[in-house]
């Protein structure tokens, strides 16, 4: 867990500029705000605002927070990424009596078992940096916040926490500020919460570069531009510009270890999806050895059909986003 006394969180909460007029805490959900699909509320929260943002442009913290100018704006994190979409934006109070700590956890633990993976945590006991002039975005119609709507005392604990999931055929980031105090008075917990549904890049051609920062995040990285003729494990032509990233990564990490591992969705036989699953990331491997010189000790290819799903099959989209190759490290 990092630790830093500079930080400002680039966080993309509540368009209009007129959302926190109301400045008193709410004793039941505000009207028309619910939770999102599969995060639930802490027990004993309060819905105190909420709004959605069509589409917007969300800057994530990956690593501890620097001081440098970027777009114009204060202090930002040595690592991040900037993630386009819808952005579900909710603000919840809790009873202080529960402490920012005890709701972290909750939200951590939650989190894991919902299937997110979480890419980055921050704690600290300098809340000021919360009360800076962006969120989100440069040039974004966020609103102006009222003092203290996140947390204003910097002797207060704060948790910062950026996570990872999949919903059929979207990536969905999630982004929570978790700190007591606020214009609320002293008597609650705040917890931010925007969720971003994204189109994922990975359905797209990824660079050696989003291959390094897959890995260094979440431990592996996923192709769909590795492109195979239905029920063959003989690559198309058109995978080379993906096929050259990937042995451009691997070259340049020639000390790191990688499985090759070949994913199916759950259509037709299992036993044959597993046998084909690992005939293409065997495919892929030699390719990568013979074509394109990586060293072969680096790699190891496996097949598992469609035990390890990104998401759900019952969908023509999830099917897609489960047919894939991946790249974990060793």
């Amino acid at each position: 867990m990092k630790k830093s006394t500079l930080l400002i969180v680039s966080f993309a909460l509540f368009l209009t500029t007129n959302i926190f007029a109301q400045d008193q805490p709410r004793t039941s959900n505000k009207s028309g705000c619910k939770n999102y699909p599969g995060i639930s509320e802490y027990k004993g929260a309060v819905i105190q605002e909420c709004n959605t943002v069509n589409y917007g442009e969300f800057y994530l913290g990956l690593d501890e927070p620097v001081r440098k100018d970027f777009a114009g704006h204060g202090q930002f994190f040595k690592k991040y990424i900037a993630v386009k979409g819808k952005i579900y934006n909710t603000q919840y109070l809790i009873p202080l009596k529960e402490s920012a700590l005890k709701v972290y956890e909750n939200y951590k633990n939650a989190l894991t078992i919902a299937g997110y993976n979480i890419l980055y945590i921050e704690h600290n006991k300098n809340s000021c940096f919360y009360r800076e002039d962006y969120y989100g975005g440069d040039k974004q119609a966020f609103a102006n916040f009222p003092d203290g709507s996140y947390g204003t005392d910097c002797d207060k604990d704060y948790y910062y926490v950026v996570a990872k999931g999949v919903k059929d055929s979207s990536d969905v980031y999630v982004n929570l500020y978790i700190c007591p105090g606020g214009n609320y008075g002293q008597d609650f917990i705040i917890v931010n919460q925007s969720v971003i549904e994204t189109v994922p890049l990975e359905l797209g051609l990824v660079s050696a570069e989003n291959i390094a920062q897959n890995i260094e995040f979440t431990g592996h990285s996923i192709f769909y531009d590795i492109h195979f003729a239905t029920g063959s494990a003989e690559i198309d032509a058109k995978s080379d510009k993906q096929m050259k990233n990937i042995a451009d990564y691997l070259k340049t990490h020639s000390d790191k270890k990688f499985f090759i591992v070949g994913h199916t969705d759950n259509t037709g036989d299992f036993s044959a999806n597993k046998i084909l699953s690992e005939n293409r990331a065997k495919t892929v491997m030699n390719e990568l050895v013979t074509k394109y010189g990586v060293n072969a000790e680096q790699l190891s290819a496996y097949g598992i059909a469609n035990l390890s799903p990104v998401t759900s099959n019952r969908t023509d989209g999830g099917k897609a986003r489960n047919r894939r190759v991946e790249i974990v490290e060793r």
